[in-house]
């Protein structure tokens, strides 16, 4: 008796979310294809987004790729210059493995597309592109697809190798050929 309660006060539960979702719209403008023409971002684990990115263009210096732990604020801050990690789902950092080398690809994925632009700004505001000590990123650019954040920074001494226009074009080749912020 009481499973069959419980299962039928579950099954009114799971109706009433599901109605309250679609009176509110369902969700993000980018989810459900605005009309107004929001750009979507891309899809899948933001870690398989950096190789897709390197499949384009190959930095060719030796980098790894973390996840960002977004509970930690100091490694929030140092990686994308944000103050903290609300409205963030997802973040990684792909940098240079020799610290000597100016190198940092951040992807934030937000909880909503709409913040892109406000957070764009704000990481690009954050972040210390001195964060090495003794290098210096001086190419940088930070730009969004949907709900995808991008920040990229790289000493211009790498220009040989890779310049933040590269990655930034690449991404938006991964993004099928629009950003939604530049």
């Amino acid at each position: 008796m009481k499973k069959r309660l419980l299962a039928v006060v579950c099954a009114a539960l799971m109706v009433f979310c599901v109605g309250c979702g679609a009176a509110n719209g369902g969700g993000s403008t980018a989810a459900t294809g605005d009309p107004a023409g929001q750009v979507e971002g891309p899809e899948g684990v933001l870690s398989d987004i950096v190789d897709q990115i390197y499949a384009i263009k190959d930095p060719t210096i030796g980098v790894g790729t973390i996840p960002i732990e977004l509970s930690d604020a100091d490694a929030v801050k140092m990686f994308t210059g944000l103050d903290s990690a609300d409205g963030i789902k997802e973040a990684v950092a792909s940098e240079a493995m020799i610290s000597a080398q100016a190198y940092s690809l951040v992807l934030v994925r937000l909880e909503s597309a709409d913040d892109a632009a406000t957070v764009a700004a704000d990481m690009e505001a954050g972040i210390d592109p001195r964060k090495w000590v003794c290098v210096e990123a001086d190419d940088l650019q930070v730009v969004a697809c949907g709900d995808v954040v991008m920040l990229i920074m790289v000493s211009s001494e790498l220009s040989d190798s890779v310049t933040s226009q590269e990655i930034v074009d690449a991404f938006r080749e991964v993004c099928g050929g629009t950003l939604s912020v530049e």
